[in-house]
């Protein structure tokens, strides 16, 4: 089969396990739509949207309905395009594709959803610049402001979008307290670090650190419980994940009246939808430019060929603690 003419693709056909939802097949292309670009991926990663949308969970049953074919972001090159106006535009470009369905080695894109890259920054990285880098970025900069004076605190510390929240604090000046099942793994010496598994008003007490205003919650229910115990009254709790696949207690929003906490979510997709396509695209390229000056890494622990994506959600399923960053799937 010619890649010129077909396209090999993960297709999702139903919710549920990933050996039983998902299969690998081809299509063939057909003629490029107006308006869209079409884009020869080239990598692609696997986030934890990606596995909630396979067994749709939450918003991912009603929002990303199978059939469909997975992946929320991916690096490529522009291949042909059919859309006039788009002086910017020209074959062998190297593009961020930002868009539902990028596990397939041709999408077809509306222009605002490309957004141009450097040629020297390596797939693997590149790769990762939207999902978690914009979320952080823009919950940092954009929602909160964070600044010198603030304590902010996390869980999910050793997870990819919390390594991207340890160096922008860092980088923009805010004191960070990580939360981890996984201290001991915790790749940051400069940055205080409490244990998932023991009390964290003990541990903030003991380490003689100053009490977290902000909060961003990655994961929900009983650890979501514990983090928001742990912030100083009037303060701002961000849920942006929910890892645990559990609801808050009751508990969790009685302490939230309690102790005048500004509770609010945060979606990268409503994020957008509020400010537009053009102003994302602004925030998008000062975000690059800011990690690129200032060398924050997006870690890659393995690439493995698209075929081989059934072994890539086994190893982040049963060895998700030990990857040392993502996997990513390349064309």
């Amino acid at each position: 089969m010619s890649t010129d003419t077909f396209n090999t693709r993960v297709q999702q056909l139903s919710f549920g396990q990933p050996k039983e939802s998902l299969l690998l097949d081809s299509i063939a292309l057909e003629p490029l739509q107006e308006s869209k670009v079409r884009v020869r991926i080239e990598a692609t990663n696997i986030n934890p949207s990606d596995l909630l949308s396979i067994h749709g969970v939450g918003q991912y049953r009603r929002t990303h309905v199978p059939p469909r074919v997975p992946g929320f972001e991916a690096v490529g090159r522009v291949v042909e395009f059919n859309a006039p106006n788009q002086s910017e535009l020209k074959v062998g470009q190297k593009v961020l594709v930002a868009t539902s369905g990028t596990w397939q080695t041709y999408v077809d894109v509306l222009p605002e959803n490309l957004f141009y890259l450097p040629e020297d920054l390596d797939n693997g990285y590149a790769c990762q610049l939207y999902i978690n880098a914009l979320t952080a970025w823009v919950i940092t900069t954009k929602i909160t402001q964070l600044g010198e004076d603030d304590v902010v605190i996390i869980n999910a510390g050793c997870s990819a979008i919390g390594k991207i929240f340890a160096q922008l604090s860092m980088t923009l000046g805010f004191t960070l307290i990580a939360v981890t099942s996984k201290p001991q793994r915790y790749p940051y010496g400069s940055i205080a670090v409490l244990d998932a598994k023991q009390d964290l008003n003990s541990q903030i007490q003991s380490l003689k650190l100053r009490k977290p205003s902000v909060a961003f919650d990655a994961i929900g229910g009983k650890e979501g419980f514990d983090l928001i115990g742990t912030l100083s009254k009037a303060g701002t709790y961000i849920n942006y994940g929910t890892l645990s696949l559990g609801p808050y207690e009751a508990a969790f929003f009685e302490h939230m009246r309690r102790n005048n906490i500004d509770f609010m979510t945060f979606f990268l997709r409503c994020w957008e939808e509020s400010v537009g396509k053009a102003a994302r695209k602004e925030v998008f390229y000062e975000m690059l430019a800011h990690f690129i000056a200032n060398e924050v890494s997006l870690n890659v622990d393995r690439y493995l060929p698209l075929e081989d994506f059934h072994t890539a959600l086994e190893l982040i399923e049963i060895e998700s603690s030990s990857l040392q960053g993502k996997i990513i799937l390349t064309m």
